[in-house]
Parts: structure tokens; C-alpha cells; sequence
């Protein structure tokens, strides 16, 4: 019982790292659209002395939670405690993409692109369409 106990929770543990994995990429397309957009006189407003010190702090901590992991890896069996440790470090990459989507928003002079930002009217025009034969 205990073996499906931590497959299961295992598998969770993965589903719960991909599913961070893709909210990552996301937001990482969003802010590449945004960096496309924001005012060039305002990119020294955006990078200041505290947003650097916090870019660092969370290259650092996702650098070490990698590193402990990989050492770990082979070290010891799987257990809840390691899987938490390996979704930290996409929680992390979350984190830190979402720090600069939060600082370039309000920068932004134009919006992003209307395919990225109005999903009613994408599933509006899916369903509503007639088969003209």
C-alpha cells in the first residue's frame, strides 16, 4: 500500500511541475510581447537597484534548489519531502517570470495582441460557425 501511496503522489508531484512548466511558458510568451512594446525611455524606470537584487535572489535560490536536487537525486529514495524540493524550482522560474510580466505591464504603451488577451471571442467564433456544404 505504501508503494501506490508514493506512486500516486509522485505522479501528482509531476503533473503539478508540468502544469507549472506551461503557466512558465506563458507567461514567458506574454512578457516577450510586452518587452516588444515597452517605451524605450521607460526601461531605466523598470530596471532598478531592488528589481536586480530580486532577479538575483531567485536566479540564486532556483541555482541551489538544482543543485541540492541533482545531489540528492542519486543519494536518496523518493519521498514527499524530494518531490516538494523538485517543485520548487519551477515554482521559482513562475515567480521570477511573473516579477517581470508585473513590472513591464504598466510600461506598456500599446496592449499585447488581442489573440493573446480575448479568449470569448476566439470561443465564440469556434462554436458559432455553420458547415455550409
Amino acid at each position: 500500500m505504501e508503494i501506490l501511496n508514493q506512486y500516486i503522489i509522485s505522479k501528482f508531484i509531476g503533473s503539478f511541475i508540468y502544469i507549472l512548466c506551461l503557466f512558465f511558458i506563458f507567461i514567458s510568451i506574454q512578457n516577450f510581447f510586452l518587452w516588444k512594446e515597452v517605451d524605450k525611455n521607460t526601461k531605466d524606470l523598470i530596471v532598478t537597484d531592488i528589481f536586480v537584487q530580486k532577479n538575483c535572489l531567485y536566479v540564486l535560490f532556483f541555482s541551489l534548489i538544482i543543485i541540492v536536487y541533482v545531489f540528492l537525486e542519486n543519494k536518496m529514495q523518493f519521498d514527499t519531502y524530494f518531490g516538494l524540493l523538485g517543485i520548487l524550482a519551477p515554482a521559482i522560474l513562475v515567480l521570477f517570470s511573473f516579477e517581470w510580466y508585473s513590472r513591464l505591464k504598466p510600461c506598456v504603451t500599446k496592449l499585447l495582441p488581442i489573440e493573446l488577451t480575448d479568449f470569448n471571442s476566439l470561443s465564440k467564433n469556434k462554436w458559432n460557425r455553420k458547415l455550409y456544404i
